[in-house]
């Protein structure tokens, strides 16, 4: 039987019971018995196939109109469990149905009411418990495909976070709550990572994975995982060092996770692929401020970061002396190699002079303070003329090192 027969039957029993021409309500019960359980199947059928939309290639009005006509379709899940939308994402041919399988999804509420149109519902296949979501965000490649078709696969499912993104079904606030950098944080997926950490630079440091950093969790992960993150730390958090010394609830920093996990060899390697092809990092101020008892490890691998200034225009010596007495202490060969010109030359920032600096806070250190003026005591004279004793003594610290 062919369908316009079956449509034709269908017309010719309405009009016989709607006419009552034929009043028998034994056959007319049979009847609609078939019938819903022939509309149970053609659902089956369209559920089936609203599945594999990438090996028939519907128009988009098609699956809209299919999807509004039926819309238990949108939630049939295949053998393996998963919901059209779910394998349209996973799909190397079936992507760019994903915005209109989403759109009818939050019409028709699937998933429920905040499931976003089955984009927050997880994926049941090997109980991996990524959602629809994190799924497009970390799908990288398919067998058979070589690394210009990688890419491209990576740009198109770019699009379409773009897109979702353009129709308030991807939100910002998705970035750290959905921990989209952590699945997006692969070669493969490498666009995607961009793109997101760019949209939300402070997600590198604020996404926590069961309640601890991100940068800590994945220091087990591959080095290409790593670095990724940790050069996308030095993009677009330069002024604190990165990720490097974000600290956990113990205090420990993302470096000696690291270096717990790989190796210091492997960690300082990966650094210096990093940032010693443009040498134009200030690495040796954050160090020498956040993690001083590594600095000899630094500046065994990258001494050309010696003679560097900070953003503040600062030299490493006054990076230090801003950070603090205490600071300066931990780094005191800074001070046995101060010429003198470093002593008579102000903060580009606080206008201090050295010893000034030793003198700002509770931890003022007297004996560094008497050393420095020993050795150039005409500071004291320049320092009486720029500044007083009692803006030095009230001057507060806050310089982005410390935080």
């Amino acid at each position: 039987m062919n369908i316009s027969t079956f449509q034709n039957n269908l017309h010719f029993i309405k009009s016989l019971y709607f006419n009552e021409e034929w009043k028998d309500k034994k056959c007319r019960d049979e009847v609609l018995r078939v019938l819903e359980e022939a509309n149970g199947k053609i659902e089956k059928a369209f559920g089936e196939s609203i599945c594999v939309l990438k090996d028939h290639k519907p128009s988009l009005e098609a699956v809209e109109k299919v999807a509004n006509k039926f819309p238990s379709t949108l939630t049939y899940r295949n053998d393996r469990g998963r919901i059209p939308i779910q394998h349209a994402v996973i799909s190397c041919n079936g992507y760019e149905y994903v915005p209109v399988l989403a759109e009818e999804g939050m019409k028709h509420e699937v998933g429920g009411e905040d499931a976003r149109g089955g984009l927050l519902m997880v994926d049941p296949y090997k109980n991996w418990g990524l959602n629809t979501m994190q799924l497009l965000a970390s799908v990288r490649s398919y067998d058979g495909e070589d690394d210009d078709d990688r890419r491209h696969s990576d740009v198109k499912r770019l699009n379409l976070l773009k897109e979702l993104r353009e129709m308030d079904l991807l939100l910002k606030r998705d970035i750290q709550e959905q921990h989209l950098l952590a699945c997006s944080c692969w070669k493969l997926s490498q666009m995607r990572f961009e793109y997101l950490a760019d949209w939300d630079k402070d997600a590198l440091i604020e996404t926590r994975i069961g309640n601890e950093e991100m940068i800590h969790v994945m220091s087990s992960q591959p080095q290409e995982i790593i670095g990724l993150l940790l050069k996308a730390g030095f993009k677009y958090h330069p002024n604190i060092g990165g990720l490097l010394f974000i600290e956990d609830d113990q205090g420990n920093t993302a470096f000696d996770h690291l270096v717990n996990e790989k190796g210091v060899e492997v960690v300082m390697s990966l650094l210096h692929e990093i940032l010693s092809p443009n040498r134009d990092y200030p690495i040796l101020h954050h160090v020498f401020v956040k993690a001083p008892q590594h600095k000899d490890l630094f500046m065994n691998k990258f001494p050309w970061a010696y003679s560097l200034k900070d953003h503040n225009g600062r030299t490493l010596h006054q990076a230090v002396l801003a950070a603090g007495p205490d600071v300066m202490i931990a780094n005191d060969i800074l001070l046995a190699t101060l010429t003198d010109d470093q002593f008579q030359t102000q903060d580009p920032i606080n206008n201090l002079y050295p010893f000034a600096a030793m003198a700002v806070g509770e931890h003022a250190n007297l004996e560094k303070i008497f050393y420095l003026l020993r050795r150039q005591p005409s500071v004291m004279e320049r320092h009486s003329r720029s500044s007083s004793w009692n803006s030095c003594a009230s001057f507060q610290s806050e310089d982005e090192y410390q935080r």
